[in-house]
């Protein structure tokens, strides 16, 4: 009986139980707790409390109290991770009354440092080191901090030392060395450590993730996506799925990267991963998954790159009104003005005035404002345009239209409302089908951007064909501007985004620059024969002024390069 009230029982626990849960064999429980605890697998850790802080009180003696300070200690971590902080601190000031031991300090540290104070961390966690410098649970979560503060190599010191003092079979500080190496840049120095770890280590799908994102930070991708398949077969984590979409997604493998982003997102539900996804599905053409997904993120964030990617996708859709208002607050005269330029063309006409930073856009404004007065500009869309969208299903018809091995058989089956699984490589005829396409789209800026990303997904699958298409409608608008063609400028305005699609199509045409562009006579040696080789000769003979001279066995190419001449 505690205070002529409080009646305590004392439960008997087996050993073992006793053991596994640092338990007293017999565990004292309020009375009115018993029917909490009996025939239970696991006690509640509030039962356990009640009653050993009652027998403390009403005993006090050193055996109950070191079990109740440990789970004085456990109700504390419990709180800290429900970021109850103020309950987190009265479980730690109910141990501090046993004793303030080191695992006080070291608990203070980590309160300190879920409430931002950092400085007082610090300190703490340095006192229960020094208080117990076996303490290598301790030495880790300093090293963690000095590494969250970016002093890279005192925090590789405290791992080390937490390695030491573990004799190795700790297993978090290996991991930290790893993220050391890694948050300063040095992957080379991560993949020697994570190469010699054997797949025995009790962390192995961590250091399989990490060993994936250095490969991607080391542009070999390739390698990447191998390790990311080996460390899902072994855990299925959607960290793996969201790195591994990145590395799909630079080998120009859009749809196993936006499958990718689908996965991680089902098994996370991080809202970050939606906005990735609405950047793959608009790079397919899916504009209306990408448009939801895309306003999801947006809704939750509020974000303005979300609101950029928003309005882009509703332009491609036509829905100017949409777009417009999202553009209603803010300085977004820019983006605004495109939408206003966009809309009006639609129906022949353009709003006189706007002004555009970008001088691309500027010139192909004014560009099309001569056109309208001189009444030469096209309302013909080859019934591919219906309400301001490009029409999908009139573009399928088309295709379908071209006896081509492989294109066929790929456009049938999205008619029939399948996706294939295997993406091809596109002949020069199909580019030049393409090409035949966008002519009669080039007075419709929206659904011009549409034709690019669909008609790569409808025919190919591939990035190579999207970054290809892409280029081949950014070369054409630049030279309806009445610009100089400039390699420099061009690959300032869209390099970025032609690795996105196919990494190493970037990286060739980059090469331009530094080795120079591709002579005429060259080109006309070794011949045109893919449609890597058509982009790199192109992008070459407007740099070098060389257009007039580029020649190709397709008609359709041959009528596109005249439109550059």
């Amino acid at each position: 009986m505690l205070k002529g009230k409080t009646m305590i029982v004392y439960l008997p626990l087996k050993p073992e139980m006793a053991k596994l849960n640092n338990l007293p064999v017999k565990l004292p429980i309020l009375a009115e707790d018993l029917p909490l605890a009996i025939d239970r697998d696991k006690i509640d850790l509030e039962v356990i409390l009640r009653g050993l802080k009652a027998q403390y009180l009403n005993e006090p003696d050193d055996y109950y109290g070191s079990y109740l300070q440990f789970y004085c200690y456990e109700a504390f971590k419990k709180a800290l991770g429900d970021n109850e902080l103020e309950r987190a601190l009265g479980f730690l000031e109910d141990a501090a009354k046993i004793s303030r031991d080191y695992r006080y300090h070291f608990y203070l540290g980590l309160y300190y440092k879920q409430t931002g104070n950092y400085q007082l961390c610090e300190i703490e966690l340095k006192r229960s080191v020094e208080m117990n410098p076996d303490f290598y649970v301790g030495l880790y979560e300093i090293g963690r901090l000095l590494q969250s503060n970016g002093d890279y190599e005192e925090a590789a010191n405290y791992f080390l030392q937490s390695i030491e003092k573990s004799g190795g079979n700790f297993s978090l500080p290996f991991l930290g060395i790893v993220d050391v190496f890694i948050s300063s840049g040095e992957y080379g120095q991560a993949m020697e450590i994570m190469n010699r770890i054997p797949r025995s280590f009790p962390l192995y799908p961590e250091i399989l993730l990490r060993k994936g994102v250095s490969l991607n930070e080391l542009q070999r991708f390739g390698e990447a996506e191998k390790v990311f398949d080996e460390c899902i077969a072994i855990e299925n984590r959607w960290q793996c799925f969201y790195n591994r979409s990145f590395s799909r997604s630079r080998q120009g493998k859009l749809w196993d990267s936006l499958e990718d982003l689908r996965r991680a997102y089902k098994i996370s539900g991080e809202i970050d991963v939606l906005y990735e996804e609405a950047i793959a599905e608009k790079n397919l053409g899916l504009l209306d998954e990408a448009l939801e997904h895309c306003e999801e993120y947006y809704f939750h964030t509020g974000d303005d790159k979300a609101l950029f990617l928003l309005v882009k996708i509703l332009d491609m859709l036509g829905r100017y009104e949409e777009a417009l208002k999202y553009l209603e607050k803010g300085d977004y005269s820019e983006l605004k003005n495109t939408i206003l330029f966009h809309r009006d063309l639609e129906k022949g006409k353009a709003i006189s005035g706007l002004v555009f930073d970008n001088p691309i856009s500027q010139a192909a404004y004014l560009s099309t404002l001569a056109s309208i007065s001189k009444g030469t500009i096209s309302r013909e869309a080859g019934g591919l345009v219906k309400r301001g969208r490009l029409d999908i299903e009139a573009l399928i018809n088309h295709l379908l239209k071209f006896d081509i091995s492989g294109m066929r058989q790929r456009v049938t089956s999205f008619q029939r409302g399948t996706i294939p699984k295997s993406a091809r490589i596109v002949s020069l005829k199909e580019v030049g089908i393409y090409v035949s396409v966008l002519k009669t789209l080039l007075d419709f800026p929206s659904p011009s951007d549409l034709l690019s990303y669909s008609m790569a997904f409808l025919i190919s699958g591939l990035g190579t064909t999207t970054a290809a298409f892409r280029i081949l409608l950014h070369i054409l608008r630049w030279r309806r501007s009445g610009m100089a063609f400039n390699l420099e400028l061009f690959l300032d305005e869209y390099l970025e985004e032609i690795r996105d699609l196919d990494f190493q199509l970037g990286l060739r045409i980059a090469r331009l620059l530094e080795e120079g562009p591709i002579d005429i006579d060259t080109i006309g040696e070794s011949g045109i024969e893919d449609l890597e080789g058509f982009v790199l000769s192109l992008l070459s003979a407007l740099e070098k002024g060389t257009i007039d001279q580029l020649d190709t066995n397709d008609e359709n190419l041959k009528e596109y390069l005249k439109l550059l001449i």
